[in-house]
């Protein structure tokens, strides 16, 4: 029945448009993505042709997410009632089956059949487990039925509600809604329904809409919104000018003195943050930020201000001051800067000579809820012991760490001091090859080429995962080199550490690790750690591919070596990625921490901060990166750098 259905709309397509055939997607080497192709040119009839063709090709284990998307190109069509009803038999226990049943009920709010519509919007919300998405699809649905009921008021209860709390969804249609019960209805949003809705805009980064929407006298915690999004979109002197007036107190009054002075507080403290990039004095700004704790007691933030202003003094080697303010930190019992503070004071009493107080203070760390913090507790105080020349308890110390912690960047820096191993060679894993989901991994291998469909194509496998497959799944996922999902998927599962720090592209890397004197090791870690074995990889600030380029940089290696690569190019991403670390080996001495902080936050700071700190010891140097960022960035590098150069 199904395919009677199709082939009658794709003839009445046809027949409408009989230069459908006549696109650029024929040129197309796959059916998944002409199939896309043709979906984004409204060419449905050769859209189906292709997943048809898709279908006839791949095993049934996948045959539930080509009829999904067949019924997703046909939902519109009054026949589709019949495609969906079959899709319900045929794949009773698709994980798809909850996306047909919101397809369902649109097109049960299409018919205009509200009752049968609220029915299956009851049984959905039952049945399923649902998405935030799924709720929000669910809300937006009972809106428009009570629209068309004339229930007006409830209707703009649900609408308004989508477009205060959840800015991003439907924007254009819930912006749009709300405009229109005004024009319509005389139905306003409340003051506090404004602010709260130009809040949740600034917050998702939807700044365009924020200033179509800003109203100047509504909040002068929206009007600091506003000076962010000027100085974000480099007009940083009418921010900054905004910015200064508020924290004169030169803005309409919100009847609240706490929230006034909230203003002035978070006015004073965005300066202080836009001054931070580039002030050569962390130690004036450190103590503005310590005006703000004292005349600003009850500010929202002002254990997050305490923090910065401790690390500030900190980075300015002016330790004594950032004692004080870790000790009030730790006064204020904030569970978010606990384990930081304790830290802060440990390190500084440490760089301060003074360890017997450092040990104090790492002790409490070691009885911390979090690894990180407990591994960190354990390595420096095995670092006081060297200090005070107790190489014994230092040895009994950096020993225990590696053997309760095999993978990470303070057992690695344990083990260097011990000059020890942590992890044993052993014998290559070998996994049995299967085929048990080879159409799933076929499917994926079809989207590389189209980023936002494999990801759906990603989570669809995902959904198929559980504790009884998950081992197959990695395996074959691993054996046909999508190491990405892989890794992803091997942290929700107890599995093999060969899944989560893999030796991708293995012949590209050996090769030009060779060409350039690289460590072979040290080029996986960073390509794990910058885009989890990624090609498509790019980040928000724009660097793309395997090792995160940005496009100047990757520009300025071209021209060196005479050659246009293409960064999602994994050979090409390679070759510059590699011979970039070469540069940076020669510029900072073969010093990998240097070489990595340079990597990431750019070699100009590197050498403003061996400069700084040119008499500390490696570690000392990377706990002094100022750079929140880097420093984290440079400790997983090196945790992976060190796995892998185990595992040889």
């Amino acid at each position: 029945m199904i395919k009677i259905v199709i082939f009658i709309l794709c003839f009445i397509l046809l027949s409408l448009n009989p230069s459908f055939g006549n696109t650029s997607c024929k040129k197309s080497y796959n059916y998944l993505i002409a199939y896309e192709c043709y979906k984004k040119l409204k060419n449905n009839y050769l859209a189906l042709e292709n997943l048809e063709d898709l279908k006839k090709t791949t095993g049934v284990e996948v045959h539930d997410f080509i009829e999904y998307k067949k019924i997703l190109l046909l939902k519109d069509y009054d026949d589709i009632d019949k495609n969906i009803e079959e899709f319900k038999i045929n794949y009773s226990n698709s994980k798809l089956i909850k996306k047909i049943q919101l397809i369902k009920a649109e097109n049960l709010f299409n018919q205009k059949k509200g009752k049968e519509l609220i029915q299956i919007l009851k049984n959905i919300e039952k049945q399923y487990k649902l998405s935030l998405n799924d709720k929000l699809r669910i809300k937006y649905l009972k809106a428009l039925n009570l629209y068309r009921d004339k229930e007006y008021k409830s209707a703009f209860k649900l609408i308004k509600n989508i477009g205060v709390r959840n800015t991003t969804f439907k924007s254009k249609e819930i912006t749009s809604a709300i405009s229109n019960y005004k024009i319509k209805h005389n139905f306003v949003l409340s003051k506090n329904e404004k602010i709260k809705r130009l809040g949740n805009l600034y917050k998702n980064g939807q700044y365009s809409l924020f200033m179509n929407e800003f109203e100047d006298k509504l909040s002068p915690k929206i009007l600091i919104n506003k000076a962010l999004i000027k100085i974000k979109s480099n007009e940083s002197n009418i921010g900054l000018k905004i910015l200064r007036k508020i924290s004169q107190g030169e803005f309409t009054r919100t009847g609240s003195q706490s929230q006034d002075l909230e203003a002035i507080a978070e006015s004073k403290y965005r300066i202080i943050l836009f001054n931070l990039k580039t002030t050569k004095d962390n130690s004036l700004l450190a103590t503005e930020l310590n005006s703000i704790l004292v005349n600003y007691p009850n500010y929202t933030r002002t254990n997050e201000v305490g923090y910065l202003s401790a690390r500030l003094f900190t980075i300015d080697k002016n330790y004594k001051e950032a004692i004080k303010v870790y000790n009030w930190l730790i006064k204020t019992k904030s569970k978010d800067y606990i384990d930081k503070s304790f830290y802060g004071l440990g390190f500084s009493e440490y760089m301060l000579g003074n360890y017997k107080n450092a040990i104090g203070y790492f002790a409490s760390l070691k009885e911390s809820n979090q690894s990180y913090y407990k591994q960190l507790g354990s390595y420096w105080t095995g670092k006081c012991f060297i200090k005070l020349g107790d190489k014994n308890l230092a040895s009994t110390e950096f020993n225990k760490l590696i053997k309760e912690n095999k993978i990470g960047f303070y057992p690695f820096m344990a083990s260097k001091i011990l000059k020890i191993k942590t992890i044993k060679n052993s014998p290559a894993t070998k996994f049995k090859k299967t085929k048990l989901h080879q159409s799933d991994i076929n499917l994926l291998s079809l989207s590389k080429e189209n980023i936002k469909l494999r990801r759906e194509i990603e989570t669809y496998i995902r959904n198929k995962i559980n504790l009884s497959n998950y081992k197959s799944y990695l395996t074959e996922l691993y054996n046909a080199d999508e190491y990405n999902l892989a890794i992803k998927i091997s942290y929700s599962y107890k599995s093999n550490n060969k899944f989560k720090f893999p030796k991708g592209y293995k012949n590209l890397v050996d090769k030009y690790s060779k060409k350039y004197g690289v460590d072979s090791n040290l080029v996986y870690a960073l390509i794990r750690e910058e885009s989890l074995f990624d090609p498509k990889a790019k980040s928000w600030v724009g660097a793309k591919g395997l090792m995160q380029l940005m496009d100047y940089t990757a520009n300025m290696l071209d021209k060196e070596l005479k050659i246009k690569s293409s960064l999602f190019n994994p050979e090409d991403n390679i070759n510059l990625g590699t011979y970039y670390i070469m540069k940076l080996m020669k510029r900072f001495d073969n010093n990998i921490p240097n070489v990595l902080a340079a990597y990431n936050g750019g070699p100009k700071n590197v050498e403003l901060w061996r400069e700084r700190f040119n008499s500390l010891e490696d570690d000392e140097f990377i706990e002094s990166i100022p750079f929140k960022e880097t420093n984290g960035y440079v400790k997983r590098v090196l945790r992976s750098y060190h796995y892998y150069k185990s595992r040889n």
